[in-house]
């Protein structure tokens, strides 16, 4: 699991600190001056994909909220959404690095393959987002430390982010892609801070400025009083146009276990409605611009596409013939039972502070800690 640095309630309290920031926090830190802005390389990277109203409304204003404070922000992101995804490399999927100018993202997830860039309106400095086709926030992680900005200044912090809702317990911190983010930043011995906008519903943009104004405070902030033993932070912030003004918390991870893991539903005889019901395919945006085909040049190229392996074996599209019994499912999550338990959590969790409207920022180590007392023989 994600390891927690574990705090008492009495330092959770005592570290609790609202906006604006006090100055002079006595806090441990691994770095005690103040930040050049124009020096090092903010990196950022998501798991809901290109810019989407739908699916990823919120990467653009974190982004431009982190240029404007003056940060340097470079972006390497999933060609389609990676919800849920985790840590995860899809090592049989070759990757596919786009470079999209931000004006030719059309806010569907899509983009304009022909757009030319305007110097006039266009800065020449603007450096364009790179599109990871078949990429995981993991592997857009890799490529942006070791790969994609070696001609830029060396990248000081990863942060993974916005996510389109909470990851609040540790049922989401394992699974999320965006605590993934920061996850495999942490591993590679990077910063890490993975950031989450508290809900999916559509927001007002002023509520999404806000809190991406706030994000970016809090990030700076914790640059500057970065404690030493933390690998990687984790920011839940509450979609509300005042949460600049409410408190921002140090807070630990809720326990949560599936107490009814039911996440896929099948479809297709067994009961199941057969009329207008079909598997969704993984990729739910970058249909147009996020899928490599394996048709043509590419197939020439021995370019092979996760959606075009049966068996082991590479299909080219078609689907072969089976005697065997197959049963189909799809994502169909029942999250009623952890909404209960997240709206029942303990207060000094992650889950309780953000849905009481307060902002929490979780400190984690990147392990899965063994359990001590466990030694010696093991007498079969």
């Amino acid at each position: 699991m994600v390891g927690m640095i574990m705090k008492s309630q009495d330092q959770h309290l005592a570290e609790a600190f609202r906006g604006p920031f006090p100055e002079g926090a006595e806090t441990r830190r691994s770095q005690t001056t103040h930040l050049d802005l124009s020096g090092n390389l903010r990196w950022l990277v998501n798991d809901d994909g290109p810019p989407s109203r739908r699916l990823s409304p919120y990467v653009g204003p974190l982004v431009h909220a982190l240029k404007s404070a003056g940060h340097l922000v470079s972006v390497a992101i999933p060609a389609a959404s990676r919800s849920w995804i985790g840590k995860a490399h899809i090592i049989e999927a070759p990757l596919k690095a786009t470079y999209v100018p931000p004006a030719a993202f059309r806010n569907d997830g899509t983009w304009d393959e022909l757009h030319e860039v305007d110097s006039e309106s266009e800065s020449e400095t603007e450096w364009p987002w790179v599109v990871i086709t078949n990429g995981t926030p993991a592997a857009c992680v890799q490529l942006g430390l070791f790969n994609l900005f070696t001609d830029r200044p060396p990248i000081d912090l990863v942060i993974s982010g916005p996510n389109h809702g909470r990851n609040a317990s540790t049922i989401y911190n394992l699974s999320s892609g965006t605590v993934g983010g920061a996850l495999e930043a942490a591993t590679c011995g990077k910063r890490g801070v993975a950031v989450s906008f508290g809900s999916k519903d559509e927001q007002p943009m002023d509520i999404i400025e806000a809190a991406a104004r706030l994000a970016v405070r809090i990030v700076h902030h914790l640059m500057e009083n970065w404690d030493e033993r933390v690998e990687l932070y984790n920011l839940n912030i509450p979609m509300r146009l005042d949460v600049e003004t409410r408190p921002v918390l140090y807070t630990r991870t809720l326990p949560y276990y599936w107490s009814r893991g039911c996440l896929y539903a099948e479809v297709g005889g067994h009961g199941a409605a057969e009329a207008g019901v079909g598997v969704k395919k993984a990729m739910t945006n970058g249909i147009t611009n996020g899928h490599a085909h394996v048709n043509g040049e590419a197939e020439k190229e021995k370019v092979t596409d996760i959606e075009t392996l049966s068996n082991g074996v590479q299909t080219n599209g078609t689907k072969p013939t089976s005697t065997l019994r197959s049963r189909d499912f799809k994502w169909s999550a029942e999250l009623t039972d952890m909404k209960k338990a997240l709206q029942a959590s303990e207060e000094g969790t992650d889950a309780h502070t953000v849905l009481n409207g307060s902002t929490s920022v979780t400190p984690l180590c990147a392990n899965f800690w063994y359990v001590p007392g466990l030694e010696g023989p093991l007498h079969l």
